[in-house]
């Protein structure tokens, strides 16, 4: 499945196509199963805004959280909803063994998966050999599949272009990476040393990115603002550096507006959920124990603001 492409306009050979991910948040029920009916109709409604992608359980989607049970439940439904529909799939898994993620990517990939997303073990940071070891063995366990590396501080270890440049020599299925932070040098690094890699980058830095080459569009606000959304990426890839700098300040806008009034900090998925709420107020904001989000107080100053944003 995996194969270089031909060499984009910046002469680089990409190892996976360009485009947007969109997380898909998971809605659970008082008793704390899957709220099948909400999922499917989330589900159906992302799958029309744009995403070259959809993906489920990463941190916000809870995948930190997932039992085996749980799990499987989800990925049946986001199989079963996603086909048809054009859009790509992705599954994440989060745990600290690693047999358990071979084990939870063998299940997806028995239902057609051919594309995930997987962090390094969280309990201890890893050394450059253990980096490698866990790579090698995972990808190595499906060489028919594609595979994103979620970068993220929780794994006690950020990878660089000189960590990325070691891990794609040997892991050819390695084939991009998502990013959340707005450090220019990181970003300069990943985007000069392992430039064949997709780099999803979230809004506030995917215009900085895009001056450095081709790199892709975590749209985490795709569902609130679709179509600012589409402009974005269309403006980072075509190199229009002035419009892109000038949507990711309106991006900048919109999260202060939304989320600027709460000065705690909570788990991902809590404003994640609050995104999707904002436009289907039926969709449950719950999350796992023992995390919580918004109070219904708070996602009411939200959802007046993003009323008045749109209007």
């Amino acid at each position: 499945m995996t194969q270089t492409l031909s060499a984009n306009k910046h002469g680089v050979a990409m190892r996976t196509t360009q485009g947007m991910l969109g997380a898909v948040d998971i809605p659970w029920n008082e008793d704390l199963t899957l709220d099948e009916a909400s999922f499917r109709t989330l589900l159906a409604r992302l799958s029309t805004l744009g995403a070259h992608q959809l993906y489920i359980m990463g941190t916000a989607g809870e995948g930190y959280a997932m039992t085996d049970d749980r799990f499987k439940r989800v990925v049946d439904v986001f199989v079963d909803s996603m086909r048809g529909t054009g859009v790509g799939m992705q599954v994440g898994v989060i745990t600290l063994a690693t047999e358990e993620v071979i084990d939870r990517i063998r299940y997806a990939h028995d239902l057609g998966v051919r594309s995930f997303q997987i962090s390094l073990p969280s309990w201890g940071a890893v050394t450059d050999a253990e980096m490698m070891n866990f790579f090698r063995t995972v990808c190595g366990a499906y060489p028919d599949s594609e595979f994103l590396h979620y970068n993220l501080v929780r794994a006690k270890r950020i990878l660089d272009g000189d960590d990325y440049r070691m891990i794609l020599d040997e892991v050819p299925n390695l084939v991009a990476a998502k990013q959340n932070t707005s450090d220019m040098s990181l970003i300069r690094s990943w985007m000069q040393k392992a430039p064949e890699m997709q780099h999803f980058m979230l809004q506030a830095a995917y215009g900085y990115a895009s001056q450095f080459g081709e790199c892709s569009l975590l749209c985490s606000m795709h569902g609130v603002y679709p179509e600012l959304t589409r402009e974005y990426f269309a403006a980072g890839s075509s190199g229009d550096v002035a419009r892109t700098l000038e949507i990711a300040e309106e991006f900048n806008r919109h999260r202060d507006g939304i989320f600027g009034h709460v000065d705690r900090t909570m788990i991902d998925g809590s404003y994640d959920k609050l995104l999707v709420w904002l436009t289907d107020q039926s969709f449950p904001r719950r999350l796992l124990p023992p995390y919580e989000g918004f109070s219904d107080a708070e996602a009411a100053v939200s959802l007046e603001y993003y009323r008045r944003s749109i209007a």
